[in-house]
């Protein structure tokens, strides 16, 4: 900062009180500053906060609106989202002073009005548009967009990004003359966008999973519902006979059990003639028929796994009832050509006599069948054993279901806990992140209170920052008057010279020099400052008197006068030094910089390259 000596000398008041005045104008801007770094921290703490906690997009989408306006003009906001399925572009949320709704439009015309306009150009760029009136109507002029809606003073559309692909758009815009986005804007609203899409996702998989579950749930009452409904009946029925609650207990056994079959077939077999029994099962991805159990009396080997065709067991899988055939209803069948057209190698029904089966239902579909036959005279399956073996077929379906729901159930769990811990690692990186960047914002904090007490150039305490030591000083002389302090005012000479001779550059390598040169002059329990251009204050704490400041101000003067070397030139300055000693009279800092600044002016009228010490009520001493 320049002055000019002579309007000083004439107006010192009036100058200071101007470099004041400059000096708040400057404190003001930076504690506003502060005050909106701090909001911003807030409300992007407060965003992250909805993001981890909130069950619903319209819920968060609304907090983010909410906080947004009190960083930004934001009253005109909304969110553009690809719809995965459709391809359509859709408006989740919508907020504007002047345009209609989206819901006012079908969702064909409002995607194609998005899909042409500034909207659907950042999806397709995948990189954030900000511009005013002039920016859009050369975009309309490269045919890149199609206007849309009412002309906006300014507008910030951000992609949000999921893998390396736009999928939607963050919108703010403003109407009024007076407002303006730029990079803060910009980045802002990345970061908004970055939670959008962790939260869709995250939702997303809450659907998912909530889905699943409810499927489950289901699955699992109406299992509950059909079980208390066969209690019911089986109350109010007569008694059954001991192997049937035997069948009952082994069902309820370890389903996983390898002889759950074959002690199914003793229970069996104690109640009705099975020495020719066997289970089959229907495979719809193969569409094959297998065979879990066989027994034969006569010792028949096990039926190999076959095509499903149009064998009895087909025939009764298909028709999804129960059966009981003699051997003439089964050559009926044949002579009807309903079964063995496809598969007249499984054509061995020769000597069955009579051949019974019931359904095995397994989740409400027919999956397989139980079938008993025999081929004796002396044995007769009656109604009455169909209606037995119907039972012991739900028992076996349900011990079936059993196992394939525990095994779903596994699978299920099994999956939740790798959606559990990736969705954990997800939480802990985010908070992580976070972490860092709280960090981050308490360093620019600190960052920003440096640089409101320090003077940009030298590194030196500005004016703010000097008064309060300054002030501290005077306070502490106050209470212990038998110390004192001394304070210098410095202000440099030929510095205009050099700024005219070199320029602004070299200018300010002087100063930087200078107040190198000073930091070795003054100790270290000593406070100096810079006032602004060429001006320097040393507060010298704890001195025992006034030959202390002079030996100072002796080596200030001899430093100074070295040459400084500026463009690859020697250059020889000097400096006027005022000093004034406090004492318990003092009454502001402002008295005793101005006594202080009176004696520089004195000095450097009477030669520069000098000091004059200022005492109170005596005359001035100079050297």
């Amino acid at each position: 900062m320049d002055f000019d000596v002579n309007v000083t000398k004439n107006l010192p008041k009036t100058s200071v009180n101007s470099r004041l005045q400059k000096r708040i104008v400057r404190l003001k801007t930076l504690a506003s500053q502060y005050k909106r770094a701090e909001c911003a921290r807030d409300a992007l703490i407060a965003i992250s906060s909805i993001a981890s906690t909130v069950s619903c997009l319209d819920d968060f989408y609304k907090g983010v609106h909410n906080h947004l306006k009190q960083l930004v003009s934001a009253d005109n906001f909304f969110v553009a989202c690809v719809c995965p399925i459709s391809g359509k572009i859709e408006v989740p949320f919508y907020r504007d002073q002047k345009d209609d709704c989206a819901e006012c439009y079908d969702s064909d015309t409002l995607s194609e009005k998005l899909e042409s306009g500034l909207t659907g150009y950042v999806i397709r760029t995948a990189m954030p548009l900000l511009g005013g009136e002039d920016k859009f109507v050369q975009l309309e002029k490269d045919k890149k967009v199609i206007k849309q809606g009412t002309s906006c003073h300014v507008w910030l559309g951000t992609p949000i990004m999921r893998q390396g692909k736009a999928v939607g758009v963050v919108v703010i815009q403003s109407y009024n003359d007076t407002d303006n986005y730029g990079q803060p804007e910009i980045e802002l609203m990345s970061f908004i966008c970055q939670h959008i899409s962790g939260v869709t996702e995250r939702l997303k998989q809450n659907t998912q999973l909530e889905k699943a579950i409810s499927v489950r749930t289901k699955e699992l009452v109406n299992a509950y519902d059909e079980l208390k409904q066969e209690v019911s009946e089986r109350s109010n029925a007569e008694k059954l006979q001991k192997s049937l609650f035997d069948i009952a207990s082994l069902c309820n056994a370890k389903i996983e059990d390898q002889n759950f079959y074959q002690e199914l077939y003793k229970i069996l077999n104690q109640l009705i003639d099975a020495k020719n029994c066997y289970i089959s099962l229907h495979d719809p991805v193969s569409d094959s028929l297998y065979f879990p159990f066989h027994t034969a009396k006569q010792k028949q080997s096990k039926p190999k796994c076959r095509p499903f065709a149009d064998g009895l067991t087909e025939y009764l899988i298909k028709h999804k009832k129960p059966l009981l055939l003699t051997h003439q209803n089964i050559q009926q069948m044949i002579d009807d050509k309903e079964i063995f057209q496809q598969t007249p190698y499984c054509l061995n029904t020769q000597k069955i006599k009579q051949w019974m089966a019931a359904p095995l239902h397994v989740h409400h579909n027919v999956r397989g069948a139980l079938v008993l036959h025999h081929s004796d005279e002396d044995t007769d399956f009656q109604e009455k054993d169909l209606d037995l073996l119907k039972f012991v077929s739900q028992h076996i379906a349900r011990a079936i279901e059993r196992k394939e729901a525990i095994e779903a159930t596994q699978k299920n769990c099994i999956e939740l806990e790798r959606q559990v811990q990736i969705r954990t690692k997800e939480l802990a990186t985010a908070n992580q992140e976070l972490e860092k960047e709280i960090q981050r914002r308490k360093h620019v904090e600190l960052q920003l209170i440096y640089d409101a007490k320090h003077d940009p150039l030298t590194s030196l305490p500005n004016r703010s920052m000097f008064m309060e030591r300054l002030n501290h000083a005077i306070n502490h002389v106050k209470r212990h008057p038998e110390d004192c302090f001394a304070l210098m005012f410095i202000d440099l000479d030929k510095f205009k010279l050099i700024n005219d001779t070199l320029g602004h550059l070299e200018g300010d390598r002087f100063l930087v020099e200078t107040a190198d040169r000073l930091k070795l002059c003054v100790r270290q329990n000593d406070t100096l400052g810079r006032l602004g251009g060429d001006e320097f204050v040393v507060i010298l704490d704890g001195i025992q008197g006034i030959n202390d400041a002079i030996e100072i101000a002796d080596r200030i003067l001899q430093l100074l006068s070295q040459p400084y070397t500026l463009n690859h030139h020697k250059f020889y300055s000097s400096a006027s030094i005022g000093i004034t000693i406090s004492d318990e009279h003092v009454e502001s800092s402002e008295a005793i910089l101005k006594d202080a600044d009176t004696a520089m002016y004195q000095a450097k009228s009477k030669g520069r390259g000098r000091y004059i010490v200022h005492r109170p009520m005596t005359t001035p001493l100079s050297v």
